[in-house]
């Protein structure tokens, strides 16, 4: 597993609300066991970046609230690489 039960519970998921992180995302190779962190991916960060910014802009045009839309928007952390067999979280020790 990517990121541990804990780490996901506590500070990416956050209630599935719009502090869940926007970053977040599950391996499909894995049947959604596996989650990562893509922020630490460059090409991802920018396209989800984009997503959001663009998101954001389009709730302000038209006078929505973009926190009441249920979209993750959060920036939880630093980021994690992607790793296939090492567990990752602040609750890992190195």
């Amino acid at each position: 597993m990517a990121l541990t039960k804990k780490q996901l519970k506590d500070v990416c998921l956050l209630y599935g609300n719009e502090q869940q992180c926007r970053y977040l995302d599950e391996d499909i190779d894995d049947n959604g066991d596996i989650c990562n962190v893509c922020k630490k991916q460059s090409v991802y960060k920018k396209i989800i970046d984009d997503e959001v910014d663009d998101f954001l802009a389009e709730m302000k045009k038209n006078g929505q609230d973009p926190m009441a839309q249920g979209v993750p928007l959060g920036d939880n952390c630093t980021g994690y690489i992607v790793l296939k067999s090492k567990s990752q979280g602040y609750d890992v020790k190195p």
